[in-house]
């Protein structure tokens, strides 16, 4: 008795979407990394880093938050990825927002820390774009 595969069903993966994620958490990645070079440089004595680029990127990367949280909603309801992207992308754009908000109010115990953990967020949000885990539909996640 000869037994016959079963031909695989068509397994749905993110990737237009998934593309479109990497592309705006590089962006985003970018920006959030100039934040403490350009503050370094503001301590370092260069006055104009201060207003010219840690400002200005600081005053709009929360809107980039904003367009990652409706590139990640894509990525998890259209191209079946997993769902974690879509939720925390959210709470970035209100940490961004918050951390504008200490900034321009010059508090430091809340901005700096702040900070800190939203770059080491959108960083490895950016590797794990990179990872196979990322090609993977929600269903493959949880085996």
């Amino acid at each position: 008795m000869i037994l016959e595969q079963q031909p695989k069903a068509k397994v749905r993966r993110p990737r237009i979407s998934l593309q479109l994620l990497r592309i705006t958490l590089i962006l985003h990645a970018i920006l959030i990394v100039a934040q403490p070079i350009a503050a370094g440089y503001f301590l370092a004595g260069n006055v104009d880093a201060m207003n010219d680029v840690h400002a200005t990127i600081g005053g709009s990367v929360w809107m980039v938050a904003f367009l990652q949280t409706i590139v990640a909603t894509c990525y998890t309801i259209v191209g079946g990825g997993r769902s974690w992207p879509a939720i925390l992308s959210p709470v970035l754009v209100v940490a961004e927002f918050v951390q504008l908000t200490f900034g321009y109010l010059q508090n430091f115990a809340v901005h700096i820390p702040l900070g800190t953990a939203i770059v080491g967020t959108v960083v490895w949000m950016t590797v794990w774009s990179f990872r196979k885990t990322a090609r993977d539909n929600r269903r493959e996640a949880k085996r």
